[in-house]
This record gives structure tokens, C-alpha cells and sequence, in this order.
């Protein structure tokens, strides 16, 4: 298999972490992981407290270019991996594989997000990424508009008004008597 970066460079078996064997280009530190191989390790070492966290913490790299499956060559789709990272990781649906690009695994591991690497592919996940997205684009607007003290109180009052058990009611005497 060549790598899907570097195109005309194989992929070498290295050990992401204890137990973690994946095909890494040893020109651009890209990874093929099997997420079958994963769920084993993850089940095995996981759990186990068997993660160590890597010395090389190095900067995550992200290709915005279409990666193709280094096994079928057919192209990988890309996947959000939270809202607080603008990264994407690439999975190849047909071999259950994903591609990791140089310090994405070390980025995933930051995000506490190393046992759970098969979850970022699934439509919950993305659905969820999308909704945190829009409402901290929403949250920024108001902060924006207001003020950074006013949208503080404001989120207070709201916070203080969900916990409400006659909530309604107080949303209704508000609307009813603007000014």
C-alpha cells in the first residue's frame, strides 16, 4: 500500500501506541488505521489504562485535498472531529479505515477523543459537532451584539429561567409586557 499523501511512498507497520499497529508513511507520518484493529485495541489496552500519552505532541497537520483509500483507492470522506477543532479526519467506508494525517492522533488525544475514534464517523457525532457549532456561533453573535457583560447576565438569567418549574409563565409576562 502507498500512502495516501505522498502517493509513491509504502506504508511501513509502525505502533501508534502499545498494541496500536498501524501503516505509516514514513515520509509525511500519515496513518492508515483499521478501525477493526482499533475496537480490539481499544477494548484491550483502553480500557486498561494501557494509553500513554506520546512524547511527540507535534502540531496536527490536515490535507485539505481528498485522500483515496490506500487498499481500494476509492475516495475517503471527511468527517468533523468536535467543535472546538476545525480538523477533519478521512474514513474510507468500504474498508473501515481511516486516515490520520501527521499529529492528528497526538490532536485527538489533547481532545480526549483517542477511545473514541469510531464514534467521530457516525451521523450522531456529526449531527451533534454541527448543532455545538451553530450555538456557539449563536452564543458569539449575541456577545457581539450585546456586549460581553450583557450576554453574561443575560445567559445567567436564562440559565436561571430553565431550571424554573413555571417557566412559561415567566417567558409569557416578559413577551406580554415590552416596552
Amino acid at each position: 500500500m502507498h500512502c495516501s499523501t505522498c502517493k509513491n511512498t509504502q506504508l511501513e507497520p509502525q505502533e501508534l501506541e502499545p498494541g496500536l499497529i498501524v501503516a505509516s508513511c514514513p515520509s509525511c507520518s500519515g496513518a492508515l488505521v483499521s478501525l477493526m484493529n482499533y475496537r480490539f485495541w481499544a477494548d484491550r489496552y483502553a480500557t486498561a489504562g494501557g494509553v500513554v500519552e506520546s512524547a511527540n505532541d507535534a502540531q496536527a497537520n490536515e490535507s485539505e485535498s481528498v485522500h483515496s483509500c490506500p487498499k481500494c483507492s476509492r475516495l475517503m470522506m471527511k468527517y468533523q472531529i468536535g467543535p472546538q477543532t476545525q480538523h477533519k479526519l478521512d474514513l474510507c467506508s468500504a474498508c473501515d479505515e481511516a486516515w490520520l494525517d501527521k499529529g492528528e492522533w497526538q490532536l485527538l488525544k489533547r481532545l480526549d477523543l483517542q477511545g473514541k475514534l469510531p464514534k467521530v464517523f457516525t451521523d450522531a457525532w456529526q449531527r451533534n459537532v454541527r448543532k455545538q457549532r451553530q450555538e456557539i456561533a449563536l452564543n458569539e453573535r449575541y456577545e457581539k451584539l450585546l456586549g460581553e457583560e450583557s450576554f453574561s447576565r443575560v445567559k445567567e438569567f436564562r440559565d436561571w429561567l430553565l431550571q424554573q418549574p413555571n417557566k412559561d409563565a415567566i417567558k409569557q409576562y416578559l413577551i406580554s409586557h415590552q416596552e
